[in-house]
């Protein structure tokens, strides 16, 4: 009786090693999820929906497929015109605006310096938005969180033609980016952050190359 129940338990914890000491977390419990294949955005999580891919294609992905999207304004300096704008747009769902803590993640591929700033992961816009991940000019990974914008930057760029996974980590004491598995970047939060916003989700507006694996879950 006694291992069946230490067995049920397993799948719902991650053992985190460090100096050669086991160290028990309980595992994050997934909100939403996009792979991105096959040139969808169909939702991994039931009851959360899909994405709706507007131009962006099919691509070979970190984990399977992933989708390819292109900077709409490097194609036309003198008039960048937003409708050719490759994105994933996710209809808002209030789930999509997460309690306290929780973390985005994705995996990006980069194929150019944004002219401007990349958008990974943005739900609003702005001082408005409930949570942005970015790719600054530089290839600095930029995330901001709230009504009060509370944002942290990567101290280093990311490479191109190179898969790396991004995370943006929200606890209610601070923000924190993660490049790679390693902290790249802090700041407090001094007060908890409003996560309000009613506009959608967007995947990969002004970013140029591949997204994969897109998720949010709460720690």
């Amino acid at each position: 009786m006694l291992s069946r129940r230490i067995g049920a338990l397993a799948p719902v914890m991650l053992v985190l090693l460090g100096g050669g000491d086991g160290v028990a977390s309980t595992a994050p419990s997934l909100i939403a999820k996009w792979t991105l294949d096959d040139g969808a955005a169909v939702s991994g999580v039931p009851g959360m929906p899909d994405g709706r891919v507007i131009r962006a294609t099919a691509a070979a992905g970190h984990t399977g497929g992933a989708l390819g999207f292109e900077d709409w304004s490097t194609r036309n300096y003198l008039k960048p015109d937003p409708a050719a704008a490759t994105r994933v747009v996710i209809p808002h769902d209030a789930k999509l605006n997460p309690s306290l803590p929780f973390r985005v993640t994705a995996w990006v591929h980069p194929a150019a310096d944004p002219v401007y700033m990349g958008g990974i992961v943005e739900k609003g816009q702005g001082y408005g938005a409930s949570y942005r991940l970015l790719l600054l000019r530089g290839l600095k990974v930029e995330g901001c969180l709230g009504e009060r914008h509370v944002c942290v930057r990567s101290a280093s760029p990311i490479g191109l033609n190179a898969w790396h996974e991004v995370t943006l980590r929200a606890d209610g004491k601070s923000l924190t980016l993660t490049v790679d598995g390693a902290v790249a970047g802090s700041t407090p939060i001094d007060a908890p952050p409003k996560l309000a916003s009613t506009e959608a989700l967007v995947i990969g507006d002004r970013f140029t190359g591949r997204i994969d694996e897109v998720s949010i879950s709460n720690d």
